[in-house]
């Protein structure tokens, strides 16, 4: 009997531990630290973020200066929306949604010019290529 409950108990640990992975969380915004406060960041009005080492600058519309964080761009990489972001350079994540222009090596965003890395390209051409 006790052998058939530790069954039992492991198949729905591990069936609940596995939906919990495949869940997809869809944020319409962030709270982020800056300056000793907690920052709430509308993703729709992020222009892109730009990766300072262990810091993250993130540029959004309307505003003059960049917020700048203490989280380096990975961490920001995981939690945005591969639907609404994406990395196009080492340093770079942008909004899909707030690309004024795409060329050979730089995606242009109102007055910002970013660089496009050659190891990004293949999943940004991709991208073109599906929402074209």
């Amino acid at each position: 009997m006790l052998f058939y409950l530790t069954l039992y108990y492991r198949y729905h640990y591990y069936f609940y531990k596995m939906t919990d992975a495949t869940k997809t969380i869809h944020r319409d915004f962030l709270f982020v630290k800056s300056e000793y406060k907690l920052i709430k960041i509308i993703l729709g009005d992020v222009l892109f973020l730009s990766g300072l080492r262990d810091y993250t600058q993130i540029y959004i519309k309307g505003k003059n200066t960049p917020l700048t964080t203490l989280q380096n761009l990975k961490e920001f990489e995981a939690k945005l929306s591969a639907n609404e972001f994406i990395r196009v350079h080492r340093s770079y994540i942008v909004s899909i949604k707030q690309i004024d222009t795409i060329t050979r090596s730089e995606i242009i965003m109102g007055n910002h010019r970013i660089p496009i890395g050659t190891s990004y390209k293949q999943a940004l051409d991709e991208m073109i290529e599906k929402n074209s």
